[in-house]
């Protein structure tokens, strides 16, 4: 039986697009959404919850204006020291009568004297937008962020920086297509790489203080050997894992399943990304969300990372969510990406309501004990209900660190990894089938020999099929003619 997971759910009285996890509180999380502009009684708010142990409880709530359209994308802001509010970023058009769309909505969340969600500014990053164009994508990463627009006569992605009273623009790309997804990631003091993928194409930027470079192709989608230029996998999400590793999520075409790859980014401005694991999700169903995470983050975040293990919530069009884990191997010369294997599957966690987000928080304790850790997985629903499911973790010591303890050595904190034991690839079918084909064959063998009359019959016994045994073995040749010169006729004695 498939291991289950402890979860807490809450319906709010309006659609759901976007959510995201504090993160410095892995108890609190942000969603929003909406029934966008007009008068379809549907109200577009911003709802700040927290998460207990059993349930989840709505802290405090924005509700916006119904002239503005919903809530489509949101991220949460680092911290900006002990006691300060929390800074959010949300994609909301604003009145469009002005024709100036202020879609970058920024607003601080209060802690003192009772939760509270007050607006700061309002930010236009894209250019030349039209009515139907909306803000869809938003990620952050540090003093960092990136947004993508949607549905406009110009597809763009804009990158700002996060800090100070109000987002400061950095660049704007312009794409030939919609941005699928995107993500940021340091990589190093000041540094950042963004990278961005739609249909078969996946891209990097690279962001410096002084200048970003164009956008560079690092990987195409190849056709298979058999296709004669037909559909091919199509990206639906990205997540940086490290600066060297990038996780997607594509969908097979004609819903056929879902694959999942590892990329190893390139070295250089010449390289290309390669696979470095994969998998395969093989059921009718497409990927609508990915989230990714990793118990034992290393500090700062561009830091080298040495064995470590991933965990990766991909929510299908059946609303189900399904869990892997995927291990970081570190060597002198190399890191290695292995063992993408799925732990379990949620099922119908949104009854049959489709998934628009998934989000993982940083690990945090159950409440039960001091070394009871978990890591809360949070998604949300066009159906309007937001669950929270508890994946929980264990601290594992690597074998150094065993043969450390065994020599009194000095303790090491181990890294944290999921409880949940992961299914592993199983060779039991494949040597049940070849079992089964050999022993046909020799069947056929042996049969083919008894029909010859070389055996004697086993399968074909004289009980069952007396007349079948020896049934194609020649028969000896008839003898020569007598020849009367040759006979010799002996007579008989007097």
């Amino acid at each position: 039986m498939a291991p289950s997971l402890p979860c807490a759910s809450l319906e709010l009285d309006y659609p759901l697009y976007a959510l995201d996890f504090d993160p410095e509180d892995a108890a609190r999380l942000v969603v929003g959404g909406g029934g966008g502009a007009g008068r379809s009684g549907v109200g577009n708010k911003i709802t700040v919850l927290e998460v207990r142990q059993d349930e989840l409880r709505v802290t405090t709530e924005a509700e916006l204006s119904r002239d503005e359209d919903s809530v489509m994308s949101l991220a949460v802001g680092p911290s900006q020291g002990q006691g300060k509010p929390t800074r959010l970023f949300a994609g909301i058009n604003s009145d469009m009568a002005s024709g100036v769309n202020l879609h970058l909505r920024a607003l601080a969340l209060h802690h003192r004297s009772g939760a509270r969600l007050a607006e700061l500014t309002r930010t236009a990053l894209f250019a030349n937008t039209d009515a139907d164009s909306y803000q869809r994508l938003l990620r952050l990463a540090g003093p960092v962020g990136a947004a993508a627009s949607a549905m406009g006569k110009e597809s763009q992605i804009a990158v700002f920086d996060s800090t100070g009273s109000q987002p400061k623009p950095r660049g704007l790309l312009q794409l030939p297509v919609d941005a699928e997804d995107l993500d940021l990631v340091q990589t190093a003091e000041g540094e950042f790489q963004l990278a961005f993928c739609y249909k078969h194409e996946l891209h990097v930027v690279a962001l410096t203080a002084e200048q970003n470079s164009e956008p560079r192709l690092i990987y195409t989608v190849p056709v298979a050997d058999d296709d004669d230029g037909g559909p091919r996998p199509a990206f639906r999400a990205i997540r940086f894992l490290t600066p060297t590793f990038l996780l997607a999520v594509s969908n097979l075409p004609q819903r056929r399943g879902v694959l999942i790859q590892g990329f190893r980014m390139p070295s250089s401005a010449t390289d290309m990304a390669a696979v470095a694991v994969a998998a395969r999700i093989s059921r009718n169903l497409s990927a609508t969300a990915l989230a990714v995470a990793n118990p034992s983050p290393v500090t700062p975040s561009w830091a080298a990372l040495g064995d470590a293990q991933f965990v990766i919530a991909v929510a299908g069009s059946d609303s189900s969510i399904r869990l892997y884990t995927l291990e970081h191997r570190a060597a002198s010369t190399l890191n290695l990406l292995s063992g993408l294997d799925p732990v379990c599957t949620v099922a119908e966690c949104h009854g049959r309501g489709s998934i628009t987000g998934l989000a993982f928080s940083k690990p945090t304790s159950t409440g039960r004990g001091a070394k009871t850790v978990k890591l809360n997985l949070g998604s949300i629903s066009l159906q309007k209900s937001v669950a929270v499911h508890a994946v929980p973790l264990k601290e594992h010591s690597d074998g150094a660190e065993q043969r450390r303890r065994k020599n009194r050595g000095p303790p090491r904190k181990g890294r944290q990894v999921v409880a949940l034991r992961a299914r592993k690839p199983s060779s039991t079918w494949l040597v049940v089938v070849l079992s089964l084909t050999v022993l046909l064959m020799a069947m056929v063998g042996q049969a083919v020999m008894e029909l010859y009359g070389k055996s004697e019959p086993l399968l074909l016994g004289r009980r069952f099929s007396p007349e079948w045994h020896a049934a194609l073995a020649s028969s000896p040749p008839p003898p020569p003619p007598l020849d009367a010169r040759m006979v010799q006729v002996t007579a008989p004695p007097q």
